[in-house]
């Protein structure tokens, strides 16, 4: 049997599982499985035991459920409502302020946690009513919660890029260094485009009333609830830029960090931690299933032989390289339609990344290109979680046609950032590059 032909019948029996409604999980692990079990007998079952050992024993995950657990503290001891009171005090007075300054929130949460879920869950219920109070756009209010939000898997610490260093193998410091400039960059597109569109209609982010706006004592003494926030920030990420510690240990000392910023707070409680650990159970069980059946997905895959099949053929064949690269582009906008960023990570990398490797491209660039596309999934439907996540949240008067449509102009920001970081690949190159030296790793 042909690459491609195992390539059509383990992907279409999958997506045909997705279509009846079948988690993601059970859907990738079934196929994988299932071929296991008809091609090589009861025993190759063993594959699930297999993966889920990798997955237990890699010291590179470990930062995962620790930096989860961080964000979880953060999120449970009010630092986002801290957040918004500063950006609403300093920038209300400002055409589209509010917006922009989520946008500025999203930038800090993104750095201190690492996903997608908590800034677009927190400044939903916090953001919203008061925005919607004060006249703003619905669908400037949930586009840019939205996009903004989806810059937490692109600024560091990136659970997203945790991942892709435990298939890959790319170093992780790396990965941090390479998303800073892309991330603030799309951050400059969003507020960029907010502040020309109320600019042009002031009616979609009208200011706040000259009477109403605090005066510049009460200003001053909102910065306090950025000063930790970003303290911890460089904390955490200055510790692994300068190679004080590895970014596992990294993680540990944030959570330590965000302990001591909830303690500060006084907003540390019994009640507090238990929600925390919630949610860092939850989130951290879902990922773990993903990755095991995507795992033993891939392990299949590739004992069939199919991943190297497709690679010679398209290094034989000698197509462009840079048609082949766009064509995972694409490819991967496509899955992310459908596909959660974890069940694409384990289950395409292992056919792409030996293609990348063959055509001799930068892994920490490939990586990058790989994360934009996932944030631009977080927001295509009709599986974009923070679709999911900002129609949990808002109130009845906006509406799924609001939500839907309000993220267009931001996918197209995020497509031009991609191509841009394409077509200049130092943007993502140049930090790495100056804190680890410019040699290339392998993937």
């Amino acid at each position: 049997m042909s690459g491609v032909t195992i390539t059509i019948i383990m992907f279409g029996a999958m997506f045909i599982l997705l279509i009846t409604g079948m988690p993601i999980a059970f859907a990738v692990g079934a196929v994988g499985m299932g071929a296991a079990l008809l091609l090589w007998g009861p025993q190759a079952l063993y594959i699930t035991y297999f993966s889920a050992t990798s997955l237990t024993s890699s010291f590179v995950l470990l930062a995962l459920p620790l930096f989860i657990f961080m964000g979880a503290i953060l999120q449970g001891s009010g630092t986002a409502e801290d957040l918004f009171d500063c950006v609403y005090k300093w920038l209300g007075g400002v055409r589209g302020g509010l917006a922009m300054g989520c946008v500025v929130i999203c930038v800090i949460f993104a750095g201190m946690v690492g996903v997608s879920s908590a800034a677009t869950v927190s400044l939903g219920l916090m953001a919203i009513p008061p925005m919607l109070k004060r006249g703003y756009n619905k669908k400037i209010i949930t586009g840019t919660i939205q996009a903004g939000g989806a810059l937490g898997i692109l600024i560091p610490p990136s659970v997203a890029m945790v991942g892709y260093s435990f298939v890959s193998g790319a170093p992780l410091g790396r990965l941090f260094a390479g998303g800073i400039l892309p991330g603030l960059m799309c951050a400059m597109f969003y507020i960029a485009y907010i502040f020309i569109r109320c600019r042009v209609n002031p009616d979609l982010g009208p200011a706040i009333p000259l009477a109403e706006r605090p005066p510049l004592s009460a200003k001053l003494v909102s910065l306090r609830g950025v000063i930790l926030p970003i303290f911890l920030i460089f904390t955490v990420l200055g510790t692994i830029f300068f190679g004080v510690c590895s970014p596992t240990e990294a993680a540990g000392i944030g959570v330590f960090g965000a302990l001591v910023c909830a303690a500060v707070k006084r907003r540390i409680s019994k009640d507090m931690l238990w929600g925390a650990m919630q949610t860092s159970f939850r989130i951290v069980g879902l990922i773990a299933w993903i990755i095991i059946a995507a795992l033993a997905f891939s392990k299949v895959y590739t004992a069939l032989g199919a991943s190297r099949v497709i690679q010679e053929f398209i290094v034989g064949a000698g197509i462009n390289r840079w048609a082949v690269l766009i064509f995972i582009q694409i490819s991967f906008f496509m899955l992310g339609m459908f596909l959660d960023d974890g069940a694409i990570l384990f289950v395409c990398m292992p056919v792409y990344l030996p293609i990348i490797r063959a055509l001799a491209y930068d892994p920490t660039w490939f990586a990058i290109l790989y994360i934009l596309n996932m944030q631009m999934a977080y927001l295509t439907p009709p599986f974009g979680f923070n679709l999911f996540y900002i129609r949990s949240v808002a109130p009845p008067e906006i509406t799924l046609k609001d939500i839907y449509l309000s993220v267009i102009p931001f996918v197209c920001l995020q497509a031009l950032a991609l191509i841009i970081i394409i077509v200049f690949p130092q943007i993502c190159l140049w930090l790495p590059d100056l804190m680890f030296g410019p040699y290339v790793y392998g993937i």
